[in-house]
């Protein structure tokens, strides 16, 4: 069972206390040449951010549908409770836009209480800023301590500081940049390289990716490269250097409401390891996965599909790992490895539930059909999720 007491408390009572979302007045209709557009409530928020999702500027004839268009795109940045619109008249055949904001709290230090399956506990503290400098850039640092209390294990650090930026300038460019460290019971939170659960391994890695992206209308459409150098210590029989590029598509057709979504997002890719790049591993990985949320007042439902296969001489060992809060909830980060995985999930969200999470009939196989673990489990927990039944295999 894992439990993340400090993150759980901090997050139930930001949602408990944050202001519902309430439906918006259809913007009313107005003939006539935009002439002006006029931004309220954007504090931290840089103004150049709000104005690079209008779909409209100044001399364009107003046309009411792209309006209601950009300020959904304003919706979908996330960083506001409200997003309304306004047109005034402000003589004849001229308008004058209005966008008023209320923005969220971005500054997020969520502390961090984990107790594993085997009786390990760790204690952490993650920092986030969603709007950096007010530019919409996502700044993250995260460190973690393992005790080493399972059997077996060793105590272990992990640090790691990364840098989204969703559109750089004017450019349709994105870019993000990692760092991270980790030793011993951490390290496989920082590596591709599978088996360093629970070892006496240091990983050392860098990240960089870059994307260009299409905006049609509210979605976004993108194609990326990243690559990332990564050396591993400690390992028996197993590369030290995982030196990797990756190749992706994602199409992101969601819409953001203020903690509930809907629409679909849908994406793929292949990760390449080769002694070309200076690495010890020789391997091909292919995922892919389709999200879709089903929107109904203040609740969601949201199913996903996800699958990945790697091939190649050392397939098994940067193969994948299923396990932690963004893939499979109660279960232990690194608890499911191998070559080949496939995941179904469907969840019911309410930002104000308290509930829980069950996984029934959750297996994993060995690459022959083996099976290795089979386990039913049903963890409760208060969060913004309130029920999920996922079903996994790794092989």
């Amino acid at each position: 069972m894992s439990a993340r007491l400090g993150v759980v408390l901090l997050l139930g009572a930001l949602l408990l206390g944050a202001p519902p979302a309430v439906a918006q007045p259809p913007v009313q209709v107005e003939a006539g040449r935009v002439v002006a557009i006029d931004y309220h409530g954007n504090h931290r928020t840089k103004t150049p951010v709000l104005a690079r999702e209008m779909l409209l500027a100044v001399g364009d004839a107003f046309d009411a549908r792209r309006f209601e268009d950009s300020l959904q795109r304003i919706r979908n940045l996330g960083l506001f409770f409200r997003v309304s619109g306004e047109v005034r008249s402000t003589g004849p055949g001229e308008v004058c836009l209005v966008v008023r904001v209320a923005e969220k709290w971005a500054v997020l230090p969520l502390p961090q209480l984990d107790i594993t399956d085997e009786g390990d506990v760790k204690l952490g503290l993650d920092y986030t800023d969603y709007n950096f400098r007010g530019e919409d850039q996502r700044l993250n640092v995260k460190f973690k301590h393992a005790f080493g209390t399972d059997a077996g294990g060793k105590a272990g650090e992990s640090a790691s500081a990364s840098l989204d930026i969703p559109q750089v300038g004017e450019s349709p460019y994105d870019l993000s940049v990692g760092f991270g460290l980790a030793t011993n019971n951490e390290a496989a939170s920082r590596t591709s390289l599978t088996g360093t659960r629970g070892g006496s391994a240091t990983s050392v890695d860098l990240d960089v990716d870059v994307g260009r992206f299409e905006r049609i209308k509210t979605y976004r459409r993108r194609r990326g490269i990243g690559f990332t150098v990564n050396h591993v210590t400690g390992t028996e029989d197993q590369p030290r250097w995982l030196n990797s590029v990756r190749l992706s598509r994602s199409f992101d057709a969601v819409d953001d409401f203020v903690y509930t979504f809907r629409g679909y997002r849908v994406g793929g890719g292949v990760q390449l390891f080769s002694d070309w790049l200076g690495g010890e591993a020789s391997a091909a990985k292919l995922a892919g996965g389709y999200t879709r949320f089903w929107k109904r007042g203040e609740h969601n439902l949201v199913g996903r599909v996800r699958g990945g296969y790697a091939f190649g001489p050392d397939a098994r060992d940067v193969g994948f790992e299923l396990g932690g809060g963004r893939n499979l909830r109660g279960i232990d980060k690194a608890s499911l490895v191998g070559a080949g995985m496939w995941l179904l999930n469907l969840e019911y969200r309410s930002p104000r539930a308290w509930g829980g999470s069950a996984a029934p009939a959750l297996r994993m196989w060995g690459r022959w059909g083996r099976r290795v673990t089979s386990s039913t489990r049903r963890t409760w927990l208060p969060a913004a999720a309130s029920g999920c039944a996922p079903m996994s295999a790794v092989w």
